[in-house]
């Protein structure tokens, strides 16, 4: 059996390792959190430890058998629906997100599973080896996949209500000499006390946050562009 100091310090391993990743997740604005993947690991890592531990005065009972990898296979099922609840389509973008996110839910159970049968410096150098693949393959993308680096940005462009179709056609150029990738453009009328006005949305992805700031510079420069809010995944800026 095992002695209660020897639980909680397994119990406390398993959700300092689990909150190192949350931390990861949460500093890139991901879901699974901190709070999140601490509670996973922990939960995980007590499950395992009833699992290995919590029945060994019933093998004493005549006709009982004991099988202790049941609870844990349990838990390898039932991780699934919580690492789904942080998956999600973007309709706007027609992309998965999420998944990622997930697969690390799925990595911090995994870890949490390990210190609760012991496994303590494995489970450590399991959460490097996630946090490797979390953070330095970031580099690694962004080297050899480009696009996947690009950042996504969401601008809103007040237009002057006369000929929009010429300004429209005008910031069209403008973020294609930028080589920014336009991947969604929406359009609405409005009436003010002045006239009238037009809203114009457009999802776009540029190289580097650099780029943007210089294209949102130079649609400022249009003459009829009345006005620009840019938003982007770490919040909004107002130009």
């Amino acid at each position: 059996m095992i002695s209660l100091p020897e639980m909680l310090l397994r119990l406390t391993i398993s959700m300092l390792l689990g909150s190192i990743i949350g931390w990861e997740r949460e500093s890139s604005e991901h879901h699974a959190g901190v709070r999140t993947s601490a509670l996973v690991a922990l939960g995980t890592t007590l499950f395992t430890i009833l699992s290995a531990y919590g029945f060994h005065d019933l093998l004493t009972l005549p006709h009982v058998q004991f099988d202790p990898t049941r609870i844990a296979s349990y838990i390898v099922a039932g991780i699934g629906f919580l690492g789904g609840g942080a998956i999600y389509f973007r309709q706007d973008l027609q992309k998965v997100r999420g998944l990622t996110s997930a697969a690390s839910v799925w990595a911090v159970a995994a870890i949490g599973m390990a210190c609760g049968i012991g496994f303590l410096i494995e489970a450590a150098i399991t959460t490097f080896m996630v946090l490797f693949i979390l953070i330095g393959m970031r580099y690694v993308e962004a080297r050899l996949l480009p696009y996947k680096s690009q950042h996504l940005q969401e601008l809103f462009i007040r237009l002057d209500g006369e000929d929009e179709g010429t300004l429209i056609g005008k910031i069209y150029d403008t973020l294609s000499k930028m080589h920014i990738n336009i991947v969604r453009v929406d359009i609405r009328s409005q009436k003010t006390e002045q006239g009238s006005e037009h809203m114009l949305e457009i999802d776009c992805q540029a190289s580097d946050e650099r780029t943007m700031i210089q294209a949102i510079d130079q649609l400022r420069t249009i003459k009829g562009v009345l006005g620009i809010k840019s938003s982007s995944r770490k919040g909004v800026r107002y130009e």
